[in-house]
């Protein structure tokens, strides 16, 4: 089976990226520092924020963030979005306590002094960052992603052995997921409907499917859209988002808590191979 989908839409043949209102530049190296009881509470925070203030998953994730960092002014907005809730302060009080999962002060200094350093040769040496990035980095991303940001500061080569493969970059990605060429691949981008309408098509980088109360699903999608560029697509239902390399459909463009998204409306999920036949 070559696409999954909920419409008929095929891809179109010509995009403009000219309505990205923000650019997600990705952030390469991510820690992970997470108990299950905190994953669990994490989770069930995001169900009830949902509930409580009439939002999508996307958004109350956000509001679940601004409570572990302890952001006073997002607090006061989901307060205030809460309206006479007969138990709002013991709500309050229940969301604010995520932020008690944490590191200690020590392990959290030693992660700072980490991510500053790491930041620093991104910014001041990206060859030698990019370089050691391909050969050490195990993170959730897929292969591409990290040979498409090397790529721009000139990190990144055929491996030995490969330097005969066939000169087309959607060949190279069907047998290696990633692809030789500094240009991305064609016809990836979003562009303008009518309203707050979009049409979307872009290489899966990342994702991960959240299952909410009374077993509803959302599908969090990364997705990239040029050199540099990506958006964040929210989904709602369960996709098989391994087994696929290009989603494309209509969405809504959305903004919460200074995030830009688009809420998916229709939309496919295709092979590269299939994506280009269309």
């Amino acid at each position: 089976m070559s696409s999954e989908t909920n419409s008929g839409a095929t891809p179109p043949s010509h995009f403009t990226n000219d309505l990205l209102p923000k650019t997600f530049f990705l952030n390469v190296v991510s820690f992970v520092s997470k108990t299950s009881l905190k994953f669990i509470l994490s989770n069930s925070s995001i169900e009830k924020i949902a509930k409580l203030i009439d939002c999508d998953y996307f958004e109350a994730d956000q509001y679940r963030r601004a409570f572990a960092k302890r952001n006073e002014e997002k607090v006061l907005e989901f307060m205030h979005r809460m309206g006479r809730h007969n138990n709002k302060d013991a709500v309050v009080q229940e969301l604010y306590s995520l932020s008690g999962f944490g590191l200690c002060r020590a392990h959290a200094v030693n992660l700072g002094r980490l991510i500053w350093a790491l930041a620093y040769q991104k910014a001041h040496n990206p060859y030698k960052f990019w370089k050691a990035a391909l050969k050490h980095c195990q993170g959730s991303y897929r292969r591409w992603v990290y040979r498409c940001e090397a790529k721009q500061v000139g990190a990144y080569t055929l491996p030995k052995g490969k330097s005969d493969v066939i000169d087309d970059p959607v060949w190279q990605f069907k047998q290696y997921g990633w692809w030789s060429h500094k240009e991305f691949l064609p016809h990836m981008g979003i562009k303008e409907l009518y309203l707050d309408r979009v049409q979307f098509s872009g290489i899966i980088a990342n994702g991960r499917v959240f299952r909410g109360d009374k077993g509803r699903y959302t599908t969090f999608l990364t997705l990239g859209i040029d050199n540099g560029q990506y958006i964040d697509v929210t989904i709602p239902k369960p996709v098989a988002y391994s087994d696929y390399d290009v989603v494309h459909g209509i969405g809504r463009l959305k903004h919460a808590n200074g995030t830009d998204y688009l809420e998916g409306l229709e939309w496919k999920n295709y092979k590269i191979d299939s994506y280009y036949r269309h």
